[in-house]
């Protein structure tokens, strides 16, 4: 008895060797032929990922959703560059930046943001753009650097009442969300991910998904399958490259800390009863919950110089359905904050995306 279980101990020690060394190989590999179309800085902790482009104008900061990176603003971010200087960039642990200190809170990731643009040497005032979580950190990143912040965009954001307090089931979501994403974090150390996503690409895809939904076990509905709607409605690029972010230990262990300060980091924004005086435009998807495009247009009405815009034709990617309305309320509101005639200043809510584009 003693001597097989010995023998499993052995077989168990020297997979989990072989896996690791398979998992270092693989990523040394997967660095050498995906590049980082950016540059790496800095920042005194870890290194952030930084994308920049174009010249000219006012900068444009882009702020991704929870599990994405500066692929995700692709399409945007070439439409913009010749009007702007746009710079786009990747969490830390998420793309190509390094894994950074735990946790992951918006307060900590706003001060990467910051020390980010001022090692980058990428003046202020910006233009601050966040989608889905970015409505988290760019808030956030508006009250603590009023100064530095010309205005701000949100796109289709994660309202901060929602999470302040969660709800039973958002909360008990939250958690099956970290729990998959840690057992997933040690799983990619050992290569079983890796070896996974070789699978899917493969004609063995059955059995892939077996091993997908197993790591996903406690997952609710589809999203703990191959044919995940968190997957599927990613921009292409992103969804090609998921294949090499998503096998990465530090991308699991982001994600998991990042689920598990999202109330904490939404009652941190809540202490504030306004986040900005500049000019705000809050592009609130049609497919998103009633719930929450009533609270996009309760936090346009909070503020000053708020405005919400419903995109009727567009899912929670709008940079992607609708890129020329993202666009045109970005300029909306550079044009508010610079002109010396503000008498055009936006108020209010309850416009349409029709109302948005009338020439002014």
């Amino acid at each position: 008895m003693l001597s097989i279980v010995g023998w499993m101990c052995g077989i168990a020690v020297i997979s989990g060797v072989a896996g690791w060394y398979y998992q270092t190989l693989g990523a040394r590999r997967d660095r050498k032929r995906f590049p980082p179309p950016g540059r790496l800085v800095d920042i005194g902790t870890h290194r952030l990922h930084l994308f920049e482009s174009g010249r000219r104008g006012p900068t444009i900061v882009l702020e991704a959703g929870l599990m994405s990176t500066v692929l995700s603003w692709t399409e945007l971010q070439r439409h913009l560059s010749p009007s702007f200087r746009v710079v786009s960039y990747d969490r830390a642990g998420l793309g190509w930046s390094d894994v950074g200190p735990m946790p992951r809170t918006s307060d900590r990731i706003v001060d990467e943001l910051h020390a980010l643009l001022r090692r980058a040497g990428v003046p202020p005032p910006y233009i601050l753009v966040g989608h889905s979580f970015g409505g988290l950190t760019m808030p956030l990143f508006a009250v603590r650097y009023a100064q530095e912040t010309a205005g701000v965009v949100l796109v289709d954001p994660v309202a901060s009442a929602e999470w302040n307090p969660p709800s039973e089931h958002d909360l008990r979501l939250t958690r099956i969300g970290a729990a998959v994403c840690r057992r997933a974090a040690f799983l990619s150390r050992i290569g079983l991910t890796r070896f996974v996503a070789f699978l899917l690409s493969t004609r063995f895809k059955k059995v892939a998904a077996t091993f997908v939904r197993l790591i996903s076990r406690g997952a609710p509905g589809e999203s703990g399958t191959v044919s995940s709607p968190w997957f599927s409605a990613l921009p292409t690029q992103e969804r090609e490259m998921a294949a090499i972010f998503w096998i990465q230990d530090k991308f699991a262990v982001t994600i998991a800390s990042q689920l598990e300060n999202l109330p904490a980091s939404a009652a941190k924004l809540a202490k504030f009863t306004s986040i900005c005086d500049k000019p705000v435009v809050i592009l609130s998807a049609k497919t998103s919950p009633e719930h929450r495009r009533k609270e996009h247009a309760a936090m346009a009405d909070r503020l000053p110089r708020g405005k919400f815009i419903s995109a009727e034709k567009s899912g929670h990617w709008t940079m992607q359905d609708q890129p020329e309305l993202v666009t045109q309320a970005i300029q909306r509101v550079v044009d508010a904050a610079f002109r010396a005639d503000n008498s055009h200043v936006i108020t209010g809510a309850n416009s349409s995306s029709e109302e948005l584009a009338q020439p002014q």
